[in-house]
């Protein structure tokens, strides 16, 4: 039997998620799955000669409490997530419950989890990626990851019994908690995800970072991650 304590991303440059996914498995990691994406660059200089985008890769895997913090310690020093712009990592957790007459009682318990960080998951149609993040921004946040990928659907006053797959930018950004609530709302607002078919925006927890911002701030004061 396979235990899912929790799922480890990690994002890094373009062409390094291999090379993750080997030490990954030297720590006891079964398996992971690749997806292609862009970071987003936040600089004055390169917005004026049109390079706003890196090449991403994120990997995702699988893991129990105690592979992912070994994954969080082990990769994080060998590709030196401690440094600007070498990647990060998160784990988000993976929980199962059954629910009872009691539900809710424990959607209420569920409610009180608290956790340092969070990942804000928005999906929108392509092209509306880059108004996600310039909101997320404006509400405080650093930037964010992008992956495209699609939705599928079939109009209901379609002729035939075709399936209509219109293409979809997936933005995820990881934010301290504190400022999940203003960054969620402003895009929710912004992008005016109330009205039907205009996308969805939803919030993860996150128990663990390496290679974030925030971190790197708090070991140059001497606090510890």
């Amino acid at each position: 039997m396979i235990i899912i304590d929790t799922l480890f991303f990690t994002v890094i440059n373009r062409g390094k998620a291999d090379s993750v996914l080997r030490k990954a498995k030297e720590c006891g990691a079964t398996s992971g799955t690749i997806f292609l994406g862009e970071g987003t660059v936040q600089s004055r200089f390169l917005e004026l000669i049109g390079l706003t985008e890196i090449h991403k890769e994120i990997l995702m895997i699988s893991a129990t409490n105690e592979l992912s913090d070994k994954l969080h310690e082990t990769i994080g020093e060998a590709f030196q997530f401690h440094k600007k712009n070498k990647g990060i990592a998160f784990s988000v957790p993976f929980m199962q419950w059954e629910l009872h007459d009691d539900s809710e009682e424990e959607e209420a318990n569920l409610s009180d989890v608290t956790t340092p960080y969070c990942c804000i998951i928005t999906i929108v149609d392509k092209g509306r990626s880059k108004d996600c993040i310039a909101s997320a921004r404006a509400a405080g946040a650093r930037g964010g990851t992008l992956i495209h990928g699609h939705g599928a659907g079939v109009p209901t006053d379609y002729y035939f019994p075709l399936v209509i797959e219109p293409q979809k930018d997936t933005v995820m950004i990881v934010t301290t908690t504190d400022k999940a609530p203003s960054i969620r709302e402003r895009i929710f607002h912004d992008l005016e995800l109330d009205k039907p078919g205009n996308g969805i925006v939803f919030t993860l927890p996150v128990t663990k970072t390496s290679g974030l911002y925030e971190n790197r701030t708090e070991e140059r004061k001497g606090v510890t991650a």
